[in-house]
């Protein structure tokens, strides 16, 4: 009789890993080839500047399958998952973007824009 502390073995994480990597450049693809694409589109007939578009279209964007998911569980699934998960999630996204851009800028603050 095995033990049910056993792990998984070496074939199933390899497996799982080939998966996870194919499943990486699939969604790169479809995203450079589909959603950048759609992005420059609604820009450019809304005329929204290429800075202001990818800040906030490509934002909104990346989170509304979480925002359909967490609506899904929540008025179809009933689920306890919902709008604190929502909420939670894009107050660490914005904290963390805002945080990466000032630690990426050379000077160690931001400026503004003031064409913006």
């Amino acid at each position: 009789m095995a033990d049910s502390d056993e792990g998984a073995s070496l074939g199933v994480w390899i497996g799982l890993s080939i998966i996870a990597v194919v499943s990486f450049y699939c969604q790169a693809a479809v995203t450079e080839e589909r959603f950048v694409p759609a992005l420059n589109v609604v820009a450019i007939k809304f005329n929204i500047p290429d800075d202001v578009a990818g800040a906030t279209l490509m934002a909104a964007g990346a989170s509304s399958p979480e925002l359909f998911s967490s609506i899904v569980s929540l008025f179809i699934t009933h689920s306890a998952l919902g709008l604190g998960t929502i909420v939670g999630s894009e107050i660490f996204n914005q904290l963390v973007i805002c945080a990466g851009a000032v630690f990426s800028a050379k000077s160690g603050y931001l400026e503004l824009d003031p064409a913006i």
